[in-house]
């Protein structure tokens, strides 16, 4: 009785070669390990990290400069103000007048030269954050 019911199997004998079976279970392999490498690294790096950009202008015919606005922040307040002379030496440092006391650098902030520098001389502002540019701006001191 066992072999009647096995002998229904028996027959045309056709099978994927050995050759491409091995193919396919390393190729599944290698994109099995793909996904799982990029999930694990995903987690260990934390995620890429933005650098913020903070626009800020000269008020007209005043020897300070306002914040209009923070990219990507919020940004710490002990960032590092230069204001540099159009020969590229440094003039001075800036100090920021925190208008909502929130230690933060957002809109509304005000930047001013700490040193009194050369009236009608044209200065380039720049913010540094953790050792980056977040933003550069023309100062013209009026003295």
């Amino acid at each position: 009785m066992w072999m009647k019911a096995n002998r229904k199997f028996i027959g045309e004998e056709r099978a994927v070669s050995a050759v491409i079976g091995v193919i396919l279970m390393v190729a599944i392999t290698v994109a099995i390990a793909a996904t799982v490498y990029l999930y694990v690294s995903g987690m260990i790096t934390g995620g890429s990290s933005i650098t913020p950009t903070v626009s800020f202008s000269q008020v007209a015919n005043n020897n300070y400069l306002m914040v209009s606005g923070v990219e990507h922040g919020p940004v710490p307040k002990n960032v590092s103000i230069i204001f540099t002379n159009s020969s590229g030496g440094k003039a001075t440092y800036g100090d920021i007048t925190d208008t909502n006391s929130n230690n933060k650098l957002d809109a509304g902030d005000i930047i001013k030269p700490h040193d009194n520098l050369q009236a009608g001389e044209t200065y380039t502002v720049t913010i540094i954050y953790a050792g980056k540019v977040i933003g550069s701006a023309k100062f013209t001191y009026y003295g």
